[in-house]
């Protein structure tokens, strides 16, 4: 087997040459902390048949993947025991509900939070620890506190960092409402994602203090939000230039799409033609994506593709909790969508597409958010410039 050490160097090396490590302290950081401890297994597509089969030690494969730039998915559907049940031959599915983020996502983040010697950092979503390892490396583990929803995750972050010698104040709450008992803070950094600033983390980081998210609308955007605190109702900044995707919070977990494709029957509503493709609102690579997730009433949806079993055409499914859907077939070249409940989810998407076309198709790092008193209004160009737009919270 490949030595650790060997392959966290050159995983070091790899962040290097993704020029995510420009500060030489998380360079020191990253240098020291290994990522094989918080990673003892990961979950993979079983090869053969749906659901996950497990890659643990001692197959070379989990080491390398531990110490590639891949996120690995380690814990479905919010049981632990899913682990053990994949090892005795049972069939698992569920979706991700923890991971090991991608490193140099992780270095990207870290770097924008811009940390100072003594800040006092408070993270969201614990996961494995490996987060928290770098922070307490760099910060020191008195000036770290990190929570997470998931009691059992937390106690295993606990004794893969104590085993590596890092302590720092771990908690098994609901990330929305922070840590108050040990507030203020200097930074606050969630690693999962949010539709909405939750106003506690406002409250708990002193003012000029940074929060740094990643704004989740069911999965859609990737928008990752750097906002400073002016007060304790009002936080504002702008959004990083790169692509930020992370799991939900759990409380963010349900997806419409998956109920209305069960309860709709496309051939009991007219289509007609549309010039967009679905994957200019599915796919994270295409530019007006984070548009239509973040200026689109309802603040993102749920989706779900698929071509059907006869070969027919393939259809992409769009929801959101409201109940408006869409149903988008591409057939030969040509574009059809069927839409329904209270709103008509596409008409507001073709929408979006026009004003985005008219501005010039700026990109993410244009765009800024101003959280005031629970409202959340984000601006191109600047938070008092003619385009604005109130999110759904």
């Amino acid at each position: 087997m490949t030595n650790s050490d060997d392959l966290h160097a050159h995983l070091v090396r790899e962040l290097d040459s993704a020029d995510v490590l420009t500060d030489p302290a998380w360079r020191a950081a990253f240098a020291a902390v290994p990522r094989h401890p918080f990673v003892p297994y990961f979950f993979v597509a079983h090869p053969d048949r749906p659901g996950w089969a497990l890659v643990e030690e001692p197959a070379e494969e989990w080491l390398t993947g531990v110490y590639s730039l891949a996120p690995l998915v380690t814990q479905v559907g919010g049981d632990d025991s899913n682990a053990e049940a994949v090892r005795r031959g049972e069939r698992v599915e569920g979706a991700p509900t923890s991971s090991s983020s991608a490193p140099a996502l992780m270095a990207l983040m870290l770097h924008a939070l811009d940390v100072r010697d003594g800040d006092r950092v408070l993270e969201i979503g614990t996961g494995t620890g490996y987060n928290a390892a770098l922070l307490s490396e760099r910060l020191g583990a008195d000036h770290v506190t990190s929570v997470d929803v998931d009691a059992g995750l937390v106690e295993r972050a606990r004794v893969r960092l104590s085993g590596l010698g890092y302590e720092p104040a771990l908690a098994a709450v609901d990330g929305a409402q922070g840590l108050p008992d040990l507030a203020p803070y200097d930074r606050v950094i969630a690693t999962v994602g949010l539709r909405v600033v939750p106003t506690a983390w406002i409250e708990q980081t002193r003012p000029g203090g940074v929060i740094l998210l990643p704004l989740d609308h069911f999965g859609r955007g990737g928008l990752l939000a750097r906002l400073t605190v002016v007060d304790p109702a009002r936080a504002e900044g702008r959004f990083l230039p790169d692509y930020g995707g992370f799991m939900p919070l759990r409380i963010n977990q349900s997806d419409p799409a998956q109920t209305i494709l069960r309860t709709i029957d496309p051939d009991d509503h007219e289509g007609r033609t549309t010039e967009l493709p679905a994957d200019a609102v599915t796919d994270s690579r295409q530019p007006f994506e984070f548009f239509a997730a973040l200026t689109t009433t309802g603040g993102g949806w749920g989706s779900v593709g698929f071509t059907p079993s006869d070969d027919g055409a393939a259809e992409t499914w769009l929801a959101q909790d409201d109940g408006s859907w869409v149903c988008h077939v591409t057939a030969g070249g040509t574009h059809i969508v069927m839409q329904g409940g209270p709103r008509r989810l596409w008409d507001e998407i073709e929408s979006a597409h026009a004003q985005w076309t008219e501005l010039g198709k700026p990109a993410r790092e244009r765009f800024g958010l101003t959280v005031s008193n629970g409202e959340h209004v984000a601006w191109l160009d600047g938070p008092s410039g003619d385009h604005r737009w109130t999110l759904a919270v």
